[in-house]
């Protein structure tokens, strides 16, 4: 079947629309266990650069609002969008009455950003220990913020020191994490969240072992046991 009519040169390309997941489904079908796994690998490489894409649009979008506006509104921005897309999710969640599902909906965020993490639970809480972020820790690995210079994208550092900062010079695009999972979840009366930042990278994109933590509390606190 030619694309136009009397163009004879033309061609349809199958090739270019079938997804990796789909070639995974007709090789188990087929029954080549062998070539299922090794297209289960691309699923993840064919997502892969668009994730990362998306992850230093966002860094650049706050880069330029800190530009033009200045640092308290990278800030805002995240405070902004959590409101509108974060918020909704966390107080559907708090009417079950149980941060068990929030365990399950954050573990299924960091799965699906590709973080290599471990989890840890006792009688208080769950304990999610980042030993690669595939977002804010890949744009360090890689020299993506502007602090490094070994890349071109240079997406802003934050350089003021504040509790959404994590007191300490920070990626803008990190500062969705202490917002999201820490400040503004107690701002809504929720407070189950806590996080601390980890390096993971020295300053040559060599892995350190300083992962990034957070905590789901299963009980939310009262504001004396809050982290000040």
């Amino acid at each position: 079947m030619n694309a136009g009519a009397g163009d004879t040169s033309s061609r349809l390309r199958p090739d270019l629309t079938v997804t990796a997941a789909e070639r995974c489904a007709a090789a188990i079908e087929g029954g080549d266990t062998a070539e299922a796994l090794r297209l289960l690998a691309a699923v993840g490489d064919e997502w892969r650069p668009l994730h990362d894409l998306y992850v230093e649009m966002s860094g650049l979008f706050a880069t330029f609002i800190r530009d033009r506006l200045g640092e308290p509104a990278v800030e805002e921005v995240w405070r902004f969008i959590g409101e509108r897309l974060w918020k909704p999710l966390l107080m559907q969640i708090r009417e079950t009455g149980d941060t068990a599902q929030l365990v399950q909906v954050y573990a299924g965020f960091l799965r699906a950003h590709g973080h290599r993490f471990g989890v840890i639970e006792d009688d208080e809480k769950t304990t999610f220990v980042l030993h690669y972020c595939a977002s804010g820790g890949m744009l360090m690995r890689d020299g993506k913020n502007e602090d490094s210079r070994r890349h071109p994208i240079d997406i802003a550092v934050i350089e003021k020191r504040a509790d959404w900062t994590f007191d300490r010079p920070l990626s803008a695009y990190c500062v969705h994490t202490p917002l999201w999972m820490d400040i503004l979840p107690r701002e809504w009366g929720w407070d189950v969240f806590e996080s601390r930042f980890g390096r993971q990278f020295d300053a040559d994109g060599r892995p350190v072992d300083e992962p990034c933590v957070t905590m789901i509390y299963k009980k939310p606190r009262t504001r004396q046991e809050a982290r000040p």
